[in-house]
């Protein structure tokens, strides 16, 4: 009879905790929200008061069979009884750290070599999702250099035939690159750069350091991050004035592709990067429409690089989004909105020209980029209403709300109060 188990279990579904495997027949879980029920005199009605979100849960029933079952038991014995958190292998979710809140064995009556299990486990943290967003950030990584090198190609054959009319094509497009250029430099000189550099300072710098994804330098000094920040800037203006001595279509592009990464790149602040960025993707030219073939010529280079433009500045924003760190689900969704509009406007000016692999390139990074987000957006708290029948305190409505006094300037910064000490009766702010 065991041999015949032993063969079953091999059909069965295959788990683990802290590397002890187990055979099994079934599992399950609960989710949800904790929530304080008020009852009130004299009211028909209750007041459900949401206190975050509840520990993810799950059950899982098994067995473990054969001649090692005892010695499987033993193990699995000594791994929930050992301290911390463990790596729990569910059979259809995944990695997950987690802790194992009860286990009973049991022997099966007048059966040898067979185990019983039941186990209970809370979720500490769901090792599968980071590896999921780690490769959705891949994913978009690989597709913005797919689109570089679309972008570049349909580039270079679109305005091979026009640059042969002559240097004053050339010269046109320069223009356009150049013209598109001065509002890089002027991106990387603006207050929102100076701010987004401070986001690298270590302390609190108040709304200095409210970058979304900014990671703080324990190194970085005023001097340090205003010597990085004049460097980037002296390149930029260098790269933008090179461009006056371009004469070929691949050296324009290039150029191009490396201005709005030296930019990005230049700001810590994934958000400051996004907002500086998306101007640039708005580069439009005004031709005049000619019979004429230098007429046809000039309108080819000046719409061609005003679209490689745009398409550069698309490209850096979708490498920025995968690095943003929005703080509730309804920004992630409303950045995948606006990002999904940009680049769908431009698709379909690839998709006029017939310019295939653009509009391709293009396609498969927005459905990239909008994964990436609405991934996120799922697993972040939503913005509620709080109300309160008195002004109270930042300090203490973060202590009621979060168990945790230092989130108190994210309160501020969304109630906007006329003091901290004095906050308003209803504002906004995370639900976890």
């Amino acid at each position: 009879m065991s041999g015949t188990l032993a063969r079953a279990a091999a059909e069965y579904l295959q788990c683990s905790f802290r590397g002890v495997p187990f055979a099994v027949i079934g599992s399950g879980g609960s989710n949800g929200r904790k929530q304080a029920e008020h009852s009130y005199p004299g009211r028909d009605s209750v007041w459900i008061e949401d206190l975050g979100m509840k520990g993810r849960r799950y059950r899982i029933l098994g067995f473990v069979v054969g001649d090692l079952a005892y010695v499987q038991r033993d193990a699995l014995i000594v791994a929930v009884e050992a301290a911390g958190n463990g790596i729990l292998f569910h059979p259809s979710i995944g990695t997950i750290q987690a802790a194992c809140t009860r286990f009973d064995w049991r022997e099966r009556d007048g059966r040898l070599n067979v185990v019983d299990l039941e186990f209970e486990f809370v979720e500490q943290k769901n090792l599968l999702s980071s590896l999921i967003v780690t490769a959705l950030h891949a994913a978009v990584a690989t597709a913005r250099i797919a689109l570089s090198v679309a972008s570049s190609s349909s580039y270079a054959a679109k305005t091979s035939s026009a640059f042969s009319a002559g240097s004053s094509v050339v010269a046109a497009a320069r223009t356009v690159a150049s013209g598109w250029a001065s509002g890089v430099g002027e991106a990387i000189s603006s207050s929102e750069a100076m701010q987004a550099a401070a986001a690298v300072l270590p302390g609190n710098n108040g709304r200095y350091a409210s970058g979304a994804g900014a990671e703080t330098d324990a190194t970085a000094t005023e001097e340090s991050v205003l010597e990085d920040l004049s460097a980037s800037r002296a390149a930029v203006d260098e790269a933008e004035d090179a461009i006056a001595s371009l004469v070929t279509a691949a050296e324009i592009s290039a150029a191009v592709q490396a201005l709005t990464e030296s930019l990005r790149e230049a700001i810590a602040d994934p958000g400051a990067q996004i907002s500086l960025l998306w101007g640039l993707a708005a580069c439009s030219v005004t031709v005049i429409e000619s019979t004429a073939p230098i007429g046809a010529a000039l309108a080819v280079a000046q719409t061609e690089t005003a679209a490689l433009c745009r398409r550069a500045a698309l490209a850096s924003i979708a490498q920025a989004c995968s690095d943003w760190l929005p703080a509730s689900s309804e920004e992630a969704q409303a950045m995948c909105e606006r990002v999904v509009a940009l680049f769908e406007a431009e698709e379909l000016i690839a998709g006029d020209a017939q310019d295939d692999a653009t509009w391709s390139a293009l396609k498969a990074l927005r459905v990239q980029v909008s994964q990436d987000l609405m991934k996120r957006a799922a697993k972040l708290p939503d913005i509620v209403t709080i109300q309160r029948n008195a002004p109270l305190p930042a300090l203490t409505l973060a202590q009621q709300l979060y168990a945790d006094g230092t989130r108190s300037d994210d309160l501020v910064s969304r109630a906007d109060p006329v003091h901290p000490a004095f906050m308003p009766t209803e504002f906004e702010a995370l639900s976890s």
